[in-house]
């Protein structure tokens, strides 16, 4: 073996290494085409995770925490322009609750999951996903009243995305305060998402997985 090839070896080791400590969540959470979606259409929603974590404590009210106020990605769909894909998704979560008004719950046994509508308790946390064509807003944490607790779901949904269109996953709130999933003596806290966190995690999170995509059938 001659120096060259010895010094060849070591630096794509030193390669591989680097990128596997510089990997970050945006890799351990990677986006891309899955068996589900061999054409990409919705890749860079399959496998998004988003986490609204405390960025300081708040005294007075211990199972809370300070956070940011707006957070959001934005993710464009591709495929066959003049097209509409039915897109198939896994929403799980974990969610303080908001309330909305004027939305419809398409599916009675996952009623906190909304079409349409507006937030109605703006000092809560509203988790939603925006369309931009056709144009819709799905709300993922709607419930009959707010309060201080974490509610962990996990629930399946079709949306109608436009080739093309832009999908806004955002969580917004009124107030800089979030209820703490981290805080620990509490029946509803300290919980995880398998297979995403293995470990509790601070604030509220979610996590997405696209399912299936198929060509919507024209009316």
């Amino acid at each position: 073996m001659t120096l060259s090839t010895t010094i060849s070896g070591r630096r794509a080791r030193l390669t591989l290494a680097a990128l596997f400590l510089g990997a970050g969540p945006s890799s351990i959470f990677g986006q891309g085409a899955s068996s589900a979606d061999p054409g990409g259409v919705a890749k860079e929603l399959h496998q998004l995770f988003m986490h609204d974590a405390c960025t300081s404590e708040y005294l007075p009210q211990p199972d809370t925490c300070i956070h940011k106020q707006l957070i959001e990605r934005v993710a464009t769909i591709g495929g066959k322009s003049g097209t509409t894909y039915d897109v198939r998704l896994r929403i799980r979560g974990l969610f303080e609750p908001t309330t909305i008004a004027g939305g419809e719950a398409p599916d009675a046994d996952h009623p906190y999951y909304q079409v349409g509508g507006i937030v109605q308790a703006h000092d809560w946390s509203a988790w939603h996903i925006e369309v931009s064509e056709p144009k819709q807003t799905y709300w993922l944490n709607h419930y009959p009243k707010v309060g201080h607790t974490i509610y962990r779901e996990d629930f399946e949904a079709t949306i109608p995305v436009a080739a093309g269109a832009t999908v806004t996953v955002r969580v917004v709130d009124g107030n800089d305060r979030q209820i703490d999933n981290a805080k620990p003596g509490l029946p509803d806290r300290m919980q995880i998402i398998e297979g995403v966190a293995e470990k509790p995690l601070d604030g509220q999170m979610l996590r997405i997985d696209v399912l299936k995509v198929t060509v919507r059938a024209r009316p």
